[in-house]
């Protein structure tokens, strides 16, 4: 008689092996860096741009107070419903470019914001 493995023991195997990323469903694809709270509620993704690198800006990023690193193609995703916070990537095709951050936190001075549809 085979013994089934614990939910548990296979959905950490997922998130340890790929993040349980869902499938690309658009044409341009990011890496997550990190998320944090957001100025006006939500959650704001550090994205590093894999296929489109004009979207984004060439940064060093600090996470609490600490280099976390520098990445070529930052862009931070506006995200006020937190649905993209724990996903390993994210991909899209339509978005709405926003204004990028100037005079404020230092760690996100003149990074491009964009919102997803």
């Amino acid at each position: 008689m085979k013994k089934l493995f614990p939910l548990g023991l296979i959905l950490s195997t997922c998130f340890l092996l790929n993040g349980c990323a869902k499938s690309c469903n658009g044409n341009i694809e990011t890496t997550v860096l990190f998320a944090k709270p957001g100025a006006k509620g939500g959650r704001d993704i550090y994205v590093d741009v894999v296929n489109k690198p004009d979207l984004g800006i060439k940064k060093t990023l600090l996470y609490e107070g600490k280099e976390f690193g520098t990445f070529p193609h930052v862009i931070i995703i506006q995200d006020p419903a937190s649905k993209f916070a724990s996903n390993s990537k994210i991909c899209f095709t339509d978005y709405q470019k926003g204004v990028a951050e100037a005079g404020g936190d230092l760690t996100e001075d003149g990074i491009p914001q964009i919102r997803l549809y």
